[in-house]
């Protein structure tokens, strides 16, 4: 191979100095970090010419990594090339090699020319960032100085190196691997999600059917079937509630226009009973449908429409739950009776022999009128309890004891009564599928038979008329209008369901020293003193009893006025766990409680005595007084506590009386009452708890054990009440439907008169009837 000579002689280059300064045409060979050879055979010129890069066509999706940028000087070892050498063995173009072998002259303009040691960044690669920053910005160093001034300096000759390091040798596997995984990380292909789990989906569609439909809807083009998780968003304040004034005469006007509704419905439900009977029982009615056939359908599509257009509160609530996407009793009683509609007009027109069941519908909307009526009725007594005389004084609250006597509030007292009840939560469940049911096995009994049934709505009304419960209306708001019946008596309301519901859950009860012992039945029995004055030791005891907030404290209050006493200053108040209490007063250590705690504090007693319920004061260890204390027993704590245990419902005790312990409790009243009894610190902090002001799930005007008693007691009645009253009415509907679809699959339609089906649902409704009265009885 010749060489052309210009001013200078060129020297011989390598096949790696050629591959470092311009890169491989298939960019086989990562040229970048290797180390610079300082000690090279032939020192370079200090100025070289450049050469041009050899053209090749870049892969496809296929760049590198990072940028080659080398020196000149770099050769790495192991690669060096030889004159003589074949190119093409050695895997690079051989017109390229022989071009730049051959020709002294550069190849690129004499403008875009690089120097000696100029970096040069290969196409398709960024530029090598450090920190941020590019190369050529953040390592100076590496750029020499012939480059910043070539005009001003001259160039200079390389130094001597040292013996070459060998650089690491890159194998082309590695470089498969760099290349591919560059393109996979460009490339925005992405790696397939992981499929979440079949619980996890069925709970989003469930959440996404039962959520508000007040939320702003997904655009269409951005809805996607899997929701990532969001932040939780902070819940909206809810409405203000309305002054118990105006919800008192809402509910007025509402009690009004639904009574009036019930008693224009009633004659039509009373006039098709009985037709319903007569004809059941053969009284005059045949001969008349055998006169003229057309009354058949007539007369009960009549009645039937007329207590349709009278039943306006029924469309009215049907409508608002429809918009909800709610079916409950309301829409299945009218369904119900425009499809026994259809088949009157059915029978008017001479089809058929059975009288349709329009009796069955018309009840349904009765006492769909009703139960409003009964739910309404229900808050005007809580209403019009609350707003009387403002606030009321006491509210029953919700704490991890359990139900627990307040201070009272109105506050919330209206927004929980209007929440619904364990009967409406289970009727927007299954009233649906009751509808579906029936409406299924009547085309099966219409179109799965060989011929075709001459009156299909007549079917179809007798499967809906035995598949929907009759007592669903009434099973939840019945019980609850009994209980406020009866606590209205007591001066006592609860807030609905959902505050009876919250009070009974825990079944336990807080009771405190004046709920077992009212003021009244507590007195003072006797005083005896031990070597002081009375003055002195009516002080110590008044201080005492009043820094410990304790029951007794009226009564020392009394007798420090009578002797003409004053308080004093109580300092390091100590309660014990035996059953008393200490304090320093003037510089004195003053001990009172029970003879027990005096006993395990060392104090002396005298061997005599047989006070059980006496109250002991000592000062620095001596005992200086005994106070005998008499408890009366009140015949309406005597009844709570056993009506307590007959409901099982616990009691516990959040007393600071050293005397009032359960043994006292089974003396004073005969009856094992099985309260509980913590220790001190949490019977302060439950005592110290009824003095504050929780979310009134019920409200109390009269003073007592009785009237707390009888509304957990009437709670938890009506609780359970409308729960087994519930279960019965679905267990009822459930037997009715099948007991329809059996008689109508195999035609025994003389069996579904309009007298048996009302017998029978009538049968149901009598024992929710029963359950419901049986909440005021306890």
């Amino acid at each position: 191979m010749e060489h052309r000579e210009d001013h200078n002689e060129i020297p011989e280059f390598t096949l790696e100095d050629i591959l470092a300064e311009f890169g491989s045409g298939s960019d086989l060979y990562r040229t970048e970090d290797l180390p610079a050879e300082e000690n090279s055979p032939e020192p370079a010129p200090a100025e070289a010419p450049a050469q041009q890069k050899a053209p090749a066509e870049p892969e496809p999706h296929a760049e590198p990594e990072t940028s080659a940028a080398v020196k000149t000087t770099q050769q790495p070892e192991g690669l060096r090339f030889t004159p003589g050498a074949d190119p093409v063995d050695m895997d690079f173009p051989a017109e390229v090699l022989e071009e730049v072998f051959s020709s002294g002259g550069p190849l690129l303009p004499e403008e875009d020319r690089p120097s000696e040691t100029q970096i040069i960044h290969f196409p398709h690669q960024p530029v090598p960032e450090e920190d941020g920053k590019p190369a050529a910005e953040t390592a100076p160093e590496e750029v020499p100085a012939e480059e910043k001034a070539p005009e001003e300096e001259p160039a200079e000759e390389p130094q001597g190196s040292a013996e070459p390091e060998e650089p690491p040798k890159v194998s082309l596997e590695q470089i498969m691997n760099d290349t591919v995984s560059s393109v996979l990380e460009e490339q925005e292909d992405g790696i397939l999600e992981e499929r979440p789990p079949l619980r996890e989906v069925l709970r989003h569609w469930w959440e996404k059917l039962t959520r508000p439909r007040t939320a702003t809807p997904i655009p269409q083009d951005t809805e996607t079937l899997w929701e990532q998780p969001q932040e939780p968003q902070p819940e909206p304040e809810p409405d203000p509630e309305p002054d118990m004034d105006v919800a008192v005469r809402a509910e007025k006007r509402r009690c009004a226009r639904l009574k009036r509704q019930c008693w224009c419905v009633l004659p039509e439900a009373v006039l098709l009973t009985v037709l319903s009977v007569l004809d059941g029982l053969g009284l005059y009615v045949p001969q008349l449908w055998a006169a003229l056939p057309v009354l058949r359908g007539i007369i009960p599509g009549g009645l039937l429409l007329l207590a349709l257009a009278l039943s306006g509160r029924v469309w009215r609530s049907a409508r608002k739950q429809l918009s909800q996407r709610r079916i409950t009793c309301e829409t299945a009683a009218l369904l119900a009776s425009l499809v026994c509609l259809g088949d009157c007009v059915y029978a008017a027109l001479g089809c058929g022999e059975q009288l349709p069941l329009a009796a069955v519908p018309v009840i349904s909307l009765l006492l769909c009128l009703w139960g409003q009526l009964l739910a309404a009725k229900a808050r005007l007594a809580g209403f019009r309890l609350a707003d009387l005389g403002g606030e009321p004084p006491y509210n029953v609250s919700v704490t991890p004891a359990g139900a627990c006597k307040q201070q009272g509030t109105a506050e919330g007292f209206y927004r929980l009564s209007h929440q619904p009840d364990v009967s409406y939560r289970w009727q927007i469940i299954l009233t649906p599928l009751a509808l579906a049911a029936t409406s299924i096995l009547a085309a099966v009994v219409c179109f799965g038979g060989e011929g075709q049934p001459v009156r299909p709505l007549w079917i179809w009304s007798a499967l809906l008329s035995g598949g929907l419960p009759l007592a669903l209306p009434v099973a939840g708001t019945l019980p609850l209008s009994s209980l406020n019946r009866r606590l209205n008596r007591s001066g006592s309301a609860v807030a609905g369901y959902a505050g009876a519901s919250a009070i009974t859950a825990a079944r336990r009860m807080v009771v405190t020293d004046d709920d077992l012992f009212p003021p009244g039945t507590v007195s003072l029995n006797g005083l005896k003193l031990y070597g002081e004055e009375i003055g002195k030791v009516v002080s110590y005891a008044a201080t005492a009893a009043q820094a410990a907030g304790s029951q007794l404290t009226p009564l020392f209050d009394q007798l420090l006025a009578s002797e003409g006493g004053t308080h004093l200053h109580l300092e390091d108040l100590r309660f014990y766990e035996d059953g008393g209490i200490g304090g320093t007063i003037r510089g004195e250590s003053v001990t009172m409680g029970s003879a027990y705690f005096m006993k395990k504090h060392h104090v002396s007693l005298p061997r005599d005595l047989k006070l059980k319920t006496g109250v002991f004061l000592a000062v620095d260890g001596q005992l200086i007084a005994i106070f005998a204390i008499k408890y009366q027993p009140s015949r309406n704590v005597e009844w709570a506590l056993r009506a307590m245990r007959r409901n099982r419902i616990t009691p516990v005790l959040a007393t600071r009386s050293a005397n009032i312990t359960p043994a006292l409790l089974k003396r004073k009243f005969r009856l094992d009452a099985r309260p509980l009894y913590p220790d001190i610190s949490t019977r302060l902090a439950l005592s110290e708890l009824t003095e504050g002001r929780g979310r009134p799930h019920a409200i109390i005007y009269r003073d007592g054990l009785m009237a707390f008693a009888e509304t957990v007691i009437g709670s938890r009645r009506m609780r359970r009440a409308v729960r087994d009253g519930t279960v019965l009415s679905w267990l009822g509907g459930l037997s009715g439907l099948l007991l329809a679809y059996y008689f109508t699959s195999v035609g025994a339609f003389a069996a579904l008169s309009a007298l048996n089906f009302l017998c029978f649902l009538l049968l149901w409704l009598l024992t929710v009837l029963l359950l419901a009265g049986l909440v005021r009885h306890y």
